[in-house]
C-alpha cells in the first residue's frame, strides 16, 4: 500500500522509525511538577499535525502529563 504524505509527516515517520516506532514526551511545569495541560497542548498539536493520518500512520496517546506517540506503519510502505 502507497499513501502519499507530506513531508512533515514523512520526517515524523523517520523520527519514530529512528527511535523504535515508539516516542514517549512528558511535561513538567516550572517547579518540576507534572504538567498535564502541556501535555494536552503537545498530543493536540500532534494530533493536527497527523490530520487524516491520526490512527492510520501513528497513534497520539495522552495521559496525565505524558504523550506517547506510536508508529502504526512501516516506513517503506509510505
Amino acid at each position: 500500500m502507497h499513501m502519499s504524505v507530506s513531508p512533515e509527516i514523512e520526517r515524523l515517520i523517520a523520527y519514530l522509525n529512528a527511535c523504535g516506532g515508539m516516542d514517549r514526551f512528558e511535561s513538567f511545569d516550572a517547579n518540576g511538577e507534572p504538567d498535564p495541560v502541556a501535555a494536552r497542548a503537545t498530543a493536540e498539536r500532534l494530533r493536527a499535525q497527523l490530520g487524516a493520518n491520526l490512527d492510520v500512520i501513528a497513534s497520539v496517546e495522552q495521559s496525565a502529563n505524558r504523550v506517547t506517540v506510536t508508529l502504526l506503519v512501516e516506513h517503506a510502505t509510505v
